[in-house]
């Protein structure tokens, strides 16, 4: 059951006097929280990958970028130095300067010292006026520490002080919501900026709804608001695409995510490292090896290489067929790729857990095999 987002309905949060005072007095900050019958043998393909023609150098191996997080102490110690000898400067440097220098501290996952910054430094000084892209940074910090609720009182603030909040700003408190499983009250909020038209949804908001969608299950939800975006201004890129088939995958929906792998490349929207491991372990679920091997070399065509979390589904696959061998000769190509073997390969990813049990919800909305796509529902807005 949906719960109602009484407490954070923008219309209420523009007219109630919120927590004000907490910004202006500084505040002291939270603590941080730091695959049946013997398949036929196709695997084998994997020991060529590193002589294949079409697969690229080691050098060109694709990763996941990951955010630059705790780079140690003499990064943060130089951060913090340039950040309080602007601080000395006469005159003051502008707001945006100080923006800028709040950057490297915020991406090394530094969020509560940002926030302290922000509020027990920049609001103490006569001649610094906080911007939208401070209060940002510092709704940010709020939400990545698990504090979403400070986040909106800020919004309240930004909202006294005259600024009108941006596509950025909301899209970090639906971001909050989700990372605090309250995907329900995010949901919510995306609704009414839609239907009172605060906000015009960018790609990044709507693949952030998609996000907390699917990782509560709702992927009938998430490929009803797919249809919204290609409808819309915001259409749906790589990211969007690959998560709800990676959903679809987990939901044992395998034939209607390899129908929408078609689809996003009739559209021209290219699939990454991402898009093919995802469906190379739906297919390897349910002994389908002959399209997963397909997928692997498609995948190695198009110059895609495969990253640890591709490694980990075809070790995973080959050691539950009892294929040792197979699985042997994976990590020697991943040896041979650089990619380390590491513990990353014990670990289920996101795109190598297995699939989940359906969602009751799904069952009864749509029970054929092809029933998430060939449906263009409307009731994405609703009530639940």
């Amino acid at each position: 059951m949906m719960v109602m987002m009484s407490t954070i309905d923008v219309s209420v949060i523009i007219r109630r006097a919120i927590a004000y005072n907490w910004l202006l007095k500084g505040t002291p900050l939270f603590v941080s929280s730091p695959l049946t019958n013997n398949p036929p043998s196709s695997f084998p393909l994997l020991r060529s990958l590193s002589t294949s023609p079409t697969s690229p150098p080691p050098a060109a191996v694709a990763v996941i970028p990951k955010q630059r997080r705790n780079l140690g102490p003499k990064d943060l110690q130089s951060a913090l130095i340039s950040f309080n000898r602007m601080l000395q400067m006469r005159p003051l440097p502008p707001i945006s300067q100080f923006n800028k220098a709040l950057g490297p501290i915020t991406k090394m996952g530094h969020y509560d010292i940002s926030l302290s910054l922000i509020l027990n430094k920049l609001q103490q000084f006569q001649g610094i006026q906080l911007d939208i892209y401070t209060f940002n940074i510092a709704i940010n910090c709020c939400c990545r520490l698990d504090q979403v609720h400070f986040g909106f009182s800020l919004l309240g603030s930004l909202f006294k002080r005259g600024y009108t909040p941006d596509a950025t700003t909301f899209n970090t408190l639906i971001n909050g919501l989700i990372l605090q499983d309250k995907t329900p009250e995010a949901v919510e909020l995306f609704k009414k900026l839609i239907t009172t038209k605060e906000i015009e949804p960018d790609v990044i908001m709507y693949g952030t709804i998609v996000n907390g969608l699917c990782r509560t299950g709702n992927t009938i939800r998430a490929v009803s608001l797919l249809r919204m975006m290609e409808e819309g201004s915001g259409k749906p890129d790589t990211v969007v695409y690959s998560t709800i088939i990676d959903s679809l995958c987990k939901d044992r929906m395998v034939d209607d995510a390899v129908k929408l792998f078609t689809e996003m490349n009739e559209k021209g929207i290219f699939p990454d490292v991402v898009t093919y491991t995802s469906l190379i372990h739906g297919l390897c679920n349910f002994g389908r090896w002959e399209e997963a091997t397909e997928m692997l070399r498609e995948m190695l065509d198009s110059g895609i290489a495969p990253n640890v979390h591709t490694f980990n589904v075809l070790v995973d696959a080959c050691t539950k067929e009892g294929m040792m061998n197979e699985a042997e000769g994976v990590l020697e190509v991943m040896i041979q790729r650089g990619v380390d073997p590491d513990v990353q390969l014990t670990v289920p990813s996101a795109a190598a857990s297995p699939p989940r049990e359906r969602n009751p919800t799904l069952l009864s909305r749509s029970t054929t095999a092809s029933g998430a796509i060939a449906r263009h529902e409307r009731d994405f807005l609703q009530p639940k």
